[in-house]
């Protein structure tokens, strides 16, 4: 069963419209090719759990390709929460031919693909964080060929997140859902002059009331996470083993994000962005 069937069927008749209408603005088709950056304000905020499911969630429901990029240290990247448990690295003769495709075809060849059909590529480097210019030499000017690519920057300051920023359209910011964190994320999102959307994920379980309030108010949308017991599986769980819960707000914040990548709609995504906690 899809997400989109799970969530119904667990939904109260008056939630149904809501459910359907994110779907929607999930596969509204883009002008052009977009490209999400996901950065956290810290390690363990839950940055790389947040960029798999949306790079999976976006694949499974958008018409077009969607590439998954690692760029983030860290075993359990956006690929392995995506279902990716192959290596899917590159080489510099792969880059160069990627780099000069004429094609989607010659773009996704080599690439690994995940069920859902998102391709995946892996920058992440033994010798420590990613080189500011590694996503521009890998993919440079073939990321057009996709209709969205989603990259995992993990942990980023502002003193560091100028490569995030380079290579990004929209900006997804992971924060903790505590008050702190959550300020250093509308300040980091601020500075960049990007469009952003904060996923504000509940590690402890809390749900407290104040976050909901700050979604319904903040000028950057703010969507709510909630922390799955899934997520510290030995093994990438597919959708349909999380939470109801889980799979509206991966469908919340993709909804945003997809909003924010299309400057017209932008405004529908601070409409939303707080349901899951009602």
């Amino acid at each position: 069963m899809g997400v989109i069937a799970r969530v119904l069927a667990s939904a109260l008749p008056e939630r149904v419209a809501q459910f359907t209408a994110l779907d929607a603005r999930v596969r509204a088709p883009l002008a052009l090719s977009s490209r999400i950056g996901v950065v956290g304000v810290s390690g363990g905020a839950g940055c790389s759990t947040v960029a798999g499911l949306l790079a999976s969630t976006l694949a499974a429901r958008r018409e077009h390709r969607v590439l998954a990029v690692n760029a983030s240290a860290g075993n359990r990247s956006l690929l392995w929460h995506a279902g990716c448990t192959v290596a899917a690295g590159t080489t510099a003769e792969r880059d160069a031919t990627r780099r000069a495709a004429r094609s989607g075809a010659e773009v996704t060849a080599g690439l690994v693909r995940t069920p859902v059909g998102l391709c995946c590529l892996d920058l992440a480097e033994d010798t420590g964080p990613v080189a500011a210019d590694r996503w521009w030499r890998a993919l440079g000017p073939a990321g057009r060929f996709f209709d969205l690519v989603v990259t995992d920057w993990g942990a980023r300051s502002g003193a560091d997140i100028g490569a995030a920023v380079s290579a990004s359209s929209v900006l997804c910011v992971v924060a903790e859902a505590e008050r702190g964190s959550l300020q250093h994320a509308v300040d980091l999102a601020a500075a960049t002059g990007l469009p952003a959307v904060i996923a504000a994920v509940d590690l402890r379980g809390a749900r407290p009331r104040w976050l909901r309030e700050l979604a319904e108010r903040s000028m950057t949308p703010v969507v709510p996470v909630p922390h799955d017991p899934g997520h510290g599986s030995p093994r990438p769980l597919p959708s349909a083993r999380l939470s109801a819960a889980s799979s509206l707000a991966v469908l919340t914040l993709a909804a945003a994000l997809v909003d924010a990548a299309t400057p017209v709609t932008a405004s529908a995504a601070h409409t939303t962005s707080a349901e899951v906690q009602r």
